[in-house]
This record gives C-alpha cells, sequence and structure tokens, in this order.
C-alpha cells in the first residue's frame, strides 16, 4: 500500500513538472515566477496573456489526449487479450489511411478525408473481426489428419 502511494505521488509530481514545463518554454521563455504569477491572478500582463490564452489550453489539451491515447490502447490489448495489440499490428492506421486517401483521390473536402479515415478503420477492424472468428487452426488440423500416411490412424 505504500509503495503504491509513492509511486502514484512520483507520477503525479513528474506530471506536474512536465506541466509546469510546458508552460513555461515556448518562443518567449518566462520565469517559473511569471508562470505561477500568471496561473494565479491573469491580469492584463503579457506573461498573462500568453500562459492563459496561449499555453495553458495547448498544455491541457496535449495532457488529455496523452491520456485518452494510453487509455485506447490499454482497452485494445485488453479487449483483444494480446499484450502486443496497437493499431499497426490490427491494420487500423493502415485501414484509416486507405479511407482517407480514397476520399482525397474523390476530390472530397477535408472533412470527407477524416469521415473517409474513420470509414477505413472501422472496415478494417470489422475485417480483422470477422477474420478472427473464423477457424483456421481446426480446419488446417483436420486436413493433415484426413492427409495422414498411416492408414491405421483414426482421423
Amino acid at each position: 500500500m505504500r509503495r503504491t502511494l509513492l509511486i502514484w505521488l512520483t507520477l503525479a509530481g513528474a506530471a506536474l513538472v512536465a506541466f509546469m514545463f510546458a508552460l513555461a518554454t515556448g518562443s518567449s521563455r518566462l520565469p517559473l515566477q511569471d508562470v505561477l504569477q500568471a496561473l494565479l491572478s491573469p491580469g492584463g500582463s503579457v506573461a498573462g496573456e500568453i500562459v492563459t490564452q496561449l499555453r495553458l489550453p495547448r498544455a491541457l489539451a496535449a495532457f488529455a489526449v496523452g491520456g485518452l491515447l494510453a487509455l485506447a490502447g490499454a482497452l485494445m490489448q485488453v479487449l483483444l487479450r494480446n499484450p502486443l495489440a496497437d493499431p499497426y499490428v490490427l491494420g487500423l492506421s493502415g485501414g484509416a489511411a486507405v479511407g482517407a486517401l480514397g476520399t482525397m483521390l474523390a476530390g472530397l473536402g477535408a472533412f470527407a478525408a477524416e469521415l473517409g479515415a474513420i470509414g477505413g478503420a472501422m472496415a478494417a477492424i470489422v475485417l480483422v473481426f470477422a477474420l478472427a472468428r473464423r477457424d483456421f487452426a481446426r480446419q488446417q488440423t483436420l486436413g493433415v489428419m484426413e492427409a495422414s500416411p498411416r492408414p491405421g490412424e483414426p482421423s
């Protein structure tokens, strides 16, 4: 229990350091004191505008996207019961690329390319699940047993 709490506190501290680093760095570096001042009282200062209007939304979005991608990967591995499952192995990325490229070649807009990518990924995963439902291993084993050179063995 104590070790788990220590791990969680360490990870939370590392996330806080990374978050503050994201707020402090950019095209114009801000001292940590200015970042903290901008977070606590975002007045009309230039540092306050930079932090609250530009860097804070980007840092929050980056943390949210990273967490959701980690969650999606973990769910994919749990649902498929395969620790090596990822979008590249399953063909999701390739299906999304084919769908997006198809809509681009058709001359449709950028929004249609996103819909095409979603459709291509869905088609790829449906194909993977349909092929996984078939029992290829059983059919192959039966074929080998029927072609056995020993006539006395049952098939």
